[in-house]
Parts: C-alpha cells; sequence; structure tokens
C-alpha cells in the first residue's frame, strides 16, 4: 500500500501543486520527474504546450527480487492500476491506458492520463514546466526539462 501512496502522492503533487505559471510561449517541452524509494522507482512525464498540459503518464517499476515465487505470484494478482484510479477521485475517466506486468522481477506499470477528460478547472490551475519542477522537486522528485 504505501509504493501506491508514492504514485498517488506524485499525481496528486503534479495536479495539485502546479498552481501558477508565469509564461506564455507554446514551446513544446516535456517535463520529467523521477523518485525512487523503498525500490520502487516511479517516473512522471508531463508535457506542456507553454503552460498548458497536453500529455500526462507515469512509469512505476517495484523490484521485485527480494521476493520468493510466491510473494512475485501475489504481486501478479493486485490490480495496480485500479487501486490507483480509485484513490484519484475526479480523474477515474482520464486513465485511459494503464497496464502492468512482471518481467525480470520488476513489477512495471505504465499509465497515461488524457489530458482532455481531467476536469478544466484544474487543467486551469497547472503551472509551467519550471513551477511544476520546482514543486514536485520540493517533494523529493529529480526533474528535468527536455
Amino acid at each position: 500500500m504505501k509504493k501506491e501512496k508514492i504514485i498517488i502522492v506524485g499525481l496528486l503533487s503534479l495536479v495539485l501543486l502546479c498552481t501558477t505559471g508565469c509564461l506564455n510561449s507554446k514551446k513544446e517541452k516535456k517535463l520529467i520527474c523521477a523518485i525512487t524509494s523503498s525500490g520502487v522507482d516511479i517516473t512522471l512525464n508531463v508535457g506542456f504546450e507553454g503552460n498548458m498540459v497536453k500529455t500526462m503518464d507515469f512509469k512505476y517499476d517495484m523490484n521485485l527480487s527480494s521476493y520468493s515465487d510466491a510473494q512475485i505470484s501475489a504481486v501478479e494478482k493486485q490490480d495496480f492500476c485500479s487501486i490507483v484510479k480509485k484513490t484519484m477521485s475526479g480523474y477515474e475517466n482520464a486513465f485511459t491506458d494503464c497496464n502492468q506486468k512482471v518481467e525480470d522481477k520488476h513489477l512495471l506499470v505504465n499509465s497515461e492520463l488524457d489530458v482532455d477528460k481531467v476536469a478544466t478547472n484544474v487543467l486551469d490551475k497547472m503551472g509551467s514546466p519550471e513551477k511544476t519542477k520546482e514543486e514536485l522537486e520540493k517533494s523529493g522528485y529529480t526533474c528535468e526539462i527536455q
């Protein structure tokens, strides 16, 4: 459950902490932020056009190398996509493509969000790539703008 909370905190941080912006440029930028906690690597990718979010996705990589085969089997049976969707009240319809698999003793979860299905008032509050980067780095993420 702790690992799911890390995903949730990352997504909520992305949506809720990005409340101001000062750039009006329409140049496309990609913000890539990563954090590792308790053997879990989380990467958030956010595509911006000016201060508008155009794409959002995240990748979750949980190292299972210290798990027994029975524990890995139990992890495979968990529906991490549903867990994330249920905890993101108001964003459930935005998750358009979420998949998970166990490969080489890693749980890999990838999910995309359809930005058009995120509430307009939430998107209007999102800030620039620079402000989003700053806020996520305060939460422990390492971010890069491309």
